[in-house]
């Protein structure tokens, strides 16, 4: 009996033992899931999936695909090569979405790898067929550019549409430097609108870049929805070459050291030319405009700095009739409201009456000088903008001005300032040049002057600038005389640029051009026959 136990614990032993000997493998592993999984529609009803083949020695790969709302279809719709890295998935519905799935398969089903998905892949929907009266109507209420011009100035606008909803709907001319431009880039709007009329509109450079393309669009509001024209390619063309112009500086022995004066006699253009200019920081002497207070009487330059003891330099300031035209601002006060004019519109050459914007310029309480343009609406009420209205004489007319047209205005506070016009230089560009809408009609007139005048002449020249450092620039040049000729209003720009401006304003010019110093009386030549103005403006001891 005790032999017996023995035997049979020997053999527990040995089975034991059996047992726990290794196997002459290693158990198999499952197969590496595939990744990267992508989905691209190569027509509206068929996507190609692809993926990465991580596996080894798969027996092929199943795809499955699961159509939204089907949650419960996991059947694999296809067994496929082994290798494979793309399936095509054919006759699916448009405007459906599929979750698309891909499994590395053994002979082993325990081998299997996970099953991969590629989830919420949306097909596009289906086109629907264009009505061709929709899209008749759509094409009647689209605006068509007829012609486009381009300056350095300005980018000009022609353009109709065959039918619009109400009357002047919402309308302009959008940009955008990045794509496809829409009334959320930047916007400008248009002048009075009528169906099946060209309307001329043009973009100032003050709404854009130089040297940078934008996509340009017409619009128009039709109910509720914008219509756009074709996007054209657009861009300001090179400003002019600066003149060089070589300035002596003037000694006066009683004018102190706190403003500078400056004469050339260089030629301008092949042209004789004598000019000054007084130059002078607004926060260390007083920048003024002054003006004879009583209705139609006007002083000389002259008479109107030597009524002023503290007066250093002083020029004739803006256009007048029997008040200056436009809005003056003295210690913070509107002191002239917008005379000769009705209700901030101005009787142009063709007794059109147009609402305009002016340039301004002038200091506020600190001495910091800026520009911009005034509107007024009607007396008492004005604004100002860092962008004009861009009439143009002779075309459709603009709306009144308002507290967000033609852009929204600052909240400057001019302490002493005067407006007269035109805006020869803002930003450091040239924006008024001589190109002609006709033979007759400037594309910058944006304020309407009259034209022979101020545009196609070279006489006496007056102009207002402002420096990048914040100092002002009075200037004047002779003109009509052998001994200088003057300037053209488009060379007046690249003078006021040439000798540091960012901004300046042509003021009165012709017999109205004087300047005044201090210990020298008047400066320029005129053979004693200034005229007497209306205003001035100039430099004034502090």
């Amino acid at each position: 009996m005790e032999a017996l136990r023995n035997i049979l614990s020997l053999f527990v032993l040995i089975i034991a033992a059996a047992c726990q000997e290794k196997p002459d493998t290693e158990p198999l592993s499952a197969l590496a899931d595939p990744t990267g999984l992508k989905a691209e529609l190569s027509d509206p009803t068929t996507v190609i999936l692809t993926w990465n083949d991580n596996a080894q020695g798969e027996k092929g790969y199943r795809v499955f695909l699961r159509k939204e709302g089907d949650p419960y279809n996991i059947e694999p719709l296809a067994t496929i090569a082994a290798d494979a890295t793309s399936h095509t998935f054919s006759n699916l519905t448009e405007g459906s979405t599929y979750d698309f799935g891909v499994q590395a398969v053994s002979d082993n089903i325990q081998l299997h790898s996970k099953t991969i998905y590629l989830n919420d892949f949306q097909l596009p929907e289906k086109e629907k067929p264009i009505d061709p009266e929709i899209a008749l109507e759509a094409k009647r209420r689209t605006p068509v550019v007829t012609k486009t011009v381009t300056s350095y100035a300005y980018i000009a606008v022609s353009y109709k549409v065959e039918k619009i909803s109400v009357s002047n709907p919402e309308h302009g001319i959008c940009l955008s430097a990045n794509g496809v431009p829409t009334v959320e880039d930047i916007r400008i709007s248009g002048p009075q609108l009528s169906a099946r009329t060209e309307i001329l509109q043009v973009v100032p450079n003050a709404y854009l870049e130089d040297g940078k393309e934008y996509q340009m669009s017409v619009f128009v509001k039709y109910e509720d929805e914008y219509y756009y024209s074709e996007p054209l390619t657009v861009s300001l063309e090179d400003q002019p070459e600066t003149p060089e112009l070589v300035w002596e500086k003037q000694t006066y022995d009683r004018l102190g050291d706190d403003v500078e004066i400056y004469k050339t006699t260089s030629q301008l253009n092949g042209r004789n030319f004598n000019a000054w200019y007084a130059v002078a920081d607004p926060s260390k002497v007083d920048f003024r405009v002054m003006y004879p207070e009583s209705v139609g009487s006007k002083k000389s330059v002259e008479a109107q700095a030597e009524a002023a003891e503290d007066c250093l330099a002083l020029i004739n300031g803006a256009i007048y009739g029997n008040y200056n035209i436009g809005v003056i601002i003295t210690e913070g006060e509107m002191t002239q409201q917008w005379h000769g004019e009705i209700e901030g519109c101005y009787w142009a050459t063709d007794n059109q009456l147009y609402q305009l914007t002016r340039p301004i310029i002038g200091v506020d309480e600190n001495g910091k000088a800026d520009a911009y343009w005034v509107g007024v609406p009607e007396q008492g009420t004005f604004y100002y903008y860092n962008r004009p209205q861009a009439n143009v004489v002779g075309q459709a007319k603009y709306p009144k001005v308002s507290a967000t047209s033609p852009v929204p205005a600052t909240d400057w506070k001019p302490y002493f300032a005067i407006s007269c016009g035109p805006m020869v230089l803002y930003d450091g560009k040239v924006c008024a040049d001589n190109s002609m809408v006709d033979d007759k009609r400037y594309y910058t007139n944006f304020e309407c002057w009259d034209e022979s005048g101020v545009y196609s002449a070279h006489p006496d020249r007056s102009a207002v600038g402002v420096t990048e450092d914040g100092k002002i620039v009075l200037f004047i040049c002779d003109g009509r005389i052998d001994q200088s000729q003057g300037a053209y209003m488009k060379e007046l720009g690249p003078i006021m640029k040439s000798i540091g401006c960012i901004h300046a304003m042509n003021l009165d010019g012709g017999g109205s051009t004087g300047m005044w110093v201090k210990d020298a009386g008047m400066i320029n030549y005129k053979d004693g026959s200034w005229r007497a103005v209306k205003s001035t403006i100039g430099f004034f001891s502090k």
